[in-house]
Formats: structure tokens, C-alpha cells, sequence
């Protein structure tokens, strides 16, 4: 095991404020993090609903990944987790939702992309990544002559996230005075050129870096698909995408070797 998926296993959320261990410079700059204490005190807030926020959520769990990023075949290579009053209400009011961030986060058996699961449609992530990703989704149903369940399906347990910085938030200003103090972003990048890197280079797995593509520093090749400046200002997955021909390219393989095993 990786020690970026040893970090995450291992680590206990069990009160907030929640920061992987070595993160704590975080907890000394007041202007980049919010503190709520959860949903009832996050809709109280004098300044909910305020726009232009900036700060790291540090009252919700972090997400340095979404997905079995041991098994997945697609990885999407992202900034930091984005924001919205669900992530509260989810964590704080839903019991089974916010066991299931756990459980990804401490990578459970069974673990799939849960941002594309059906039973947490009501949450602003699965909007966020059902948006983003059913076009795609439905184009490979339609070649692969599957049902769009089906091809839900077969996304939901070959592609993972992976977050450079594992925090939310709405909008994104930490500096990177900070942000390479972090042991969460050093394991997130050293995960990427440990073992990802290794896996595309020898057509084991697919690489998209739609968001933060110079703080990666992935080198380009078939299986690594880095997006431009402009790309990257909306990291469009859809069918006419470079992202998302090279998944659909990909995927559409991983598919057809499942097949010819179960003949």
C-alpha cells in the first residue's frame, strides 16, 4: 500500500476541525479556512449564502480522492473538492452519507466512485459529476449497446478523483506558500508519479489532469491526457473532449477485455 493510502486509512475523523496530520499550519491562518461547526451552525451563520468565499471548510471531512484509486482504470486529476450546502447537511444530517465518505476515504472493500451513486442523487456532488460526466457516459452506453444503468455502472467503479489539495471549497485562493507546506498535497502528487505514472506508461491505466496541470508535473504520453490553460478553465469532460475521447477510448477497451473474459 502506497503511503498516501496508508495516510488516509489510518487517519480518524472523528472531531473537527479535520486535517490529515502535518496539515495543522492550516489551523494558523484564519483567512483561509471556515469554521462552522457543522450544519446547524453553518445555516446560522450571519454570512451564509455570502458569495466570493474563499476559505477551506474545515469542519467537513476531506477528500484527497473519490473512488477505488487501487482498482480504477481511469483517474481524473483534480484541484481540491468544490463546496455547496448539501456537504453539510450530508455530513451532519444523513447518517449513511457520511459513512460512506468514510469508507471511501479510508478505501472499504467495495469502494466505487459515490459521486456517480444513485442513492445520493439529493447531493451536490453526484449534480457536480453526473453533469460533468453523462454525455460521456451516455455515448459509451450507446457504442457498448448497454442500457445508460449499466454504463453508469461500469463508470462508477473504473474512474476515481484524485484531489491535489483534499479540502472544500467554493472558491479556491490558498497560496502556494501554503499550499507546498502540505503532506497532503506531497502524497497526493508522490502517489501520482509513484504509481499512476508507472501504470499509464505501460497502458495499465488512463491519466486526465483536467485542474492544477502545472502542480502535477506529469510529463506528456499517450495514456496522459494534461489539459491547456484554456482547457482547464472548464476541464470539460465531454465526447468531443480530449479527456473524454481518451476515456471513452480507454474505457471502451477495459470493456471489451471483460467481455472476451466472461466468454
Amino acid at each position: 500500500m502506497h503511503k498516501f493510502q496508508a495516510a488516509w486509512k489510518s487517519y480518524n475523523p472523528d472531531m473537527p476541525p479535520f486535517v490529515l496530520p502535518g496539515d495543522e499550519v492550516l489551523l494558523h491562518e484564519n483567512n483561509l479556512i471556515c469554521r462552522y461547526n457543522g450544519w446547524k451552525g453553518f445555516v446560522s451563520h450571519p454570512d451564509w449564502g455570502a458569495p466570493g468565499n474563499t476559505g477551506l471548510h474545515l469542519d467537513l471531512l476531506p477528500m484527497p480522492f473519490v473512488g477505488n484509486v487501487e482498482s480504477a482504470s481511469v483517474f481524473l486529476l483534480m484541484l481540491n473538492p468544490g463546496f455547496g450546502p448539501t456537504d453539510y447537511f450530508g455530513e451532519y444530517q444523513v447518517p449513511k452519507y457520511r459513512s460512506a465518505l468514510i469508507d471511501n476515504l479510508h478505501q472499504a472493500n467495495g469502494t466505487e466512485f459515490l459521486s456517480l451513486d444513485p442513492k445520493f442523487s439529493w447531493h451536490g456532488g453526484f449534480n457536480y459529476w453526473h453533469t460533468k460526466l453523462r454525455n460521456l457516459i451516455a455515448v459509451f452506453s450507446h457504442q457498448c449497446s448497454l442500457p445508460y444503468s449499466q454504463g453508469l455502472r461500469l463508470f462508477r467503479s473504473n474512474i476515481a478523483a484524485i484531489e491535489l489539495i483534499p479540502y472544500h471549497s467554493e472558491n479556491f485562493a490558498l497560496p502556494g506558500r501554503i499550499r507546498d507546506k502540505l503532506p497532503s498535497v506531497c502524497l497526493a502528487r508522490d502517489f501520482t508519479h509513484d504509481i499512476l505514472k508507472p501504470r499509464a506508461r505501460s497502458g495499465d491505466c488512463l491519466i486526465v489532469v483536467t485542474r492544477a496541470v502545472k502542480q502535477w508535473h506529469l510529463p506528456n504520453h499517450r495514456n496522459i491526457v494534461a489539459y491547456s490553460a484554456v482547457e482547464a478553465r472548464s476541464a470539460h469532460l465531454t465526447p468531443n473532449s480530449r479527456g473524454g475521447k481518451a476515456m471513452l477510448r480507454f474505457l471502451s477497451r477495459i470493456y471489451q477485455q471483460h467481455i472476451k473474459k466472461s466468454e
